[in-house]
């Protein structure tokens, strides 16, 4: 199929600089998150967009939702990782918008984005939104993402322990710009609780703890089911927003538990964040993290979190803000849970607490502006 041009390039903004943010997307999911809501400040803000989706077929809602924001998006269409094709397309698509900066995220897009970038001698930049370091596979893209990181103009981190990772991985401490995610609400409003329950298919008169991610060994379902052994509500109810090879071995796990009736998979849900409001809490159960949207999207919903003390999970919840469990413990996790369960005022006043915190230490302009001044900074450089 090739090279597709979804929005016509004529819908772009007047701005002083270009940008391509490219991306691999799944589904959701995090990475996918932090490139619509910046993306659609940076067009806010006055910069030119388009977003390259390497797509193949699990890249439709994404599409979809970055469509429905009204951002200039090209797919290109790349089943079975072409990526001779994929280079190709990209230094199209940079020649074709006239692009000044390439803005990648995720290994496949750090490696192709920067190699086209290269091609067409433009500066590039990654966003390291978190590394996995799981199987074999998984090491291999890592292995050869770092090799692609070390040759990027800049590479922002999302999170200070990231920064430090990035460091040890050999990436020039110069290169290393770090930028904590934050929130650009969605235009659409928040459903309430009873709504959100009644699309979810959830009980309205029992307590439900969401999960919301991708289900992969790095964010920890398991944990969050093992919890759920060792929770004495037996009223309380566990329901997974996302879909992920894992969730066989997670369904077995649930049936082994005896938990069937009380552990519910939801799969893939359209713009999850405004669901929110569903749960008595949200649970993030993680080994391993950058800085999660999903953390923003509850922040913003208003929703109790229990979270993994994990990456730059505890600089967005200091204390009293949320409550933060040691990784791989689904005790201390289930303590955390019945907390929330038996004390909920407790829970939102913290909930609030977050919410006030997030506004003190970051804002969406603040986050745009300065990837902004990364943009100039890299051109001028070039300029030299």
């Amino acid at each position: 199929m090739g090279y597709v041009t979804l929005m016509n390039p004529h819908l772009l903004p007047h701005g002083n600089v270009r940008v391509l943010q490219v991306i691999a997307p799944g589904p959701v999911g995090g990475a996918e998150s932090a490139v619509l809501g910046l993306s659609r400040g940076l067009v806010e803000a006055g910069a030119q967009v388009v977003i390259a989706a390497l797509a193949d077929g699990s890249s439709g809602p994404f599409v979809d939702r970055a469509r429905a924001a009204g951002l200039a998006v090209v797919v290109l269409d790349s089943p079975g990782r072409n990526y001779l094709r994929d280079w190709y397309s990209l230094r199209r698509a940079i020649r074709e918008h006239r692009i000044d900066v390439v803005h990648t995220h995720g290994y496949r897009a750090d490696m192709m984005g920067l190699l086209a970038a290269d091609s067409e001698r433009v500066p590039s930049l990654a966003t390291a939104h978190g590394f996995t370091f799981g199987s074999r596979k998984n090491r291999l893209n890592q292995w050869l993402a770092v090799r692609a990181l070390r040759r990027h103009d800049a590479v922002i981190a999302v999170s200070d322990p990231l920064s430090a990772t990035l460091r040890s991985l050999g990436i020039a401490a110069g290169r290393v710009v770090p930028i904590r995610n934050a929130w650009q609400p969605p235009p659409g409003p928040l459903s309430s609780r009873t709504g959100a329950r009644s699309r979810l298919r959830l009980p309205d008169d029992a307590p439900v703890l969401g999960w919301v991610g991708r289900l992969s060994p790095e964010k920890g379902a398991d944990i969050a089911i093992a919890a759920m052994t060792f929770l004495s509500n037996a009223e309380c109810h566990l329901a997974f927003v996302g879909e992920g090879r894992e969730r066989p071995a997670l369904e077995a796990q649930v049936a082994a538990a005896g938990l069937g009736n009380r552990v519910r998979f939801l799969g893939m849900v359209p713009d999850a964040a405004a669901v929110l409001p569903a749960f008595d809490a949200l649970v993030l159960s993680s080994r391993t993290e950058g800085t999660p949207m999903v953390l923003l999207e509850a922040i913003h919903a208003r929703v109790p979190i229990i979270a993994s003390a994990v990456g730059g999970v505890p600089d967005l919840l200091p204390a009293g803000t949320g409550l933060l469990v040691p990784p791989e413990d689904p005790v201390a996790l289930a303590g955390a849970m019945a907390a929330v369960l038996a004390d909920p005022s407790t829970a939102h006043a913290r909930a609030s607490a977050a919410v006030a915190s997030l506004a003190a230490r970051s804002s969406p302009a603040e986050w745009v502006s300065r990837h902004l001044a990364v943009y100039q900074r890299l051109l001028e450089q070039r300029a030299l």
